[in-house]
């Protein structure tokens, strides 16, 4: 079975609601999985995971939650540990806002810059079109587990 990193960024909460369901569906098919709303590059590298999984909500103009810039910038800045991820990223985000999911979006670039192996096209959850973003989640994640 997997062990998968899930990294949260959240502004209003959002996203950490769909990071629980996330893991309590990882959990239930017997993956491992653990939520972390303070990631950093040190806990990437103190497991071997097979799977890192971004959670991501954007802040009003397209930037990465603050609970989460951090690992983002060591992971930019130590792009050579990168290309042996495998990962998935969920987005969420507003389509009233002119950069739409920017936070999952640049995880994506940063990532595929790296090397790093996509294992499913990242999904965009928009708070304008749904009010359960956590169902929404949970179709996608099905692919993403079929794909470890």
């Amino acid at each position: 079975m997997a062990n998968i990193y899930l990294v949260v960024g959240s502004v209003t909460g959002t996203a950490t609601a769909v990071a629980a369901t996330l893991k309590k569906d990882i959990e239930a098919v017997g993956h491992s999985v653990v939520v972390d709303q303070q990631a950093s590059l040190a806990a990437l590298n103190a497991n071997e995971w097979d799977a890192l999984l971004v959670c991501t909500s954007t802040t009003g103009r397209g930037n990465i939650p603050q609970n989460l810039r951090e690992f983002y910038n060591e992971l930019d800045a130590s792009r050579t540990l990168i290309p042996a991820i495998k990962y998935g990223i969920v987005a969420l985000g507003s389509s009233a806002h002119t950069n739409f999911c920017g936070a999952g979006v640049s995880f994506e670039v940063l990532l595929e810059d790296s090397s790093a192996q996509c294992l499913v096209p990242k999904v965009t959850i928009d708070a304008t079109e749904t009010k359960t973003p956590d169902r929404d989640a949970k179709f996608w994640l099905k692919e993403f587990l079929a794909a470890l």
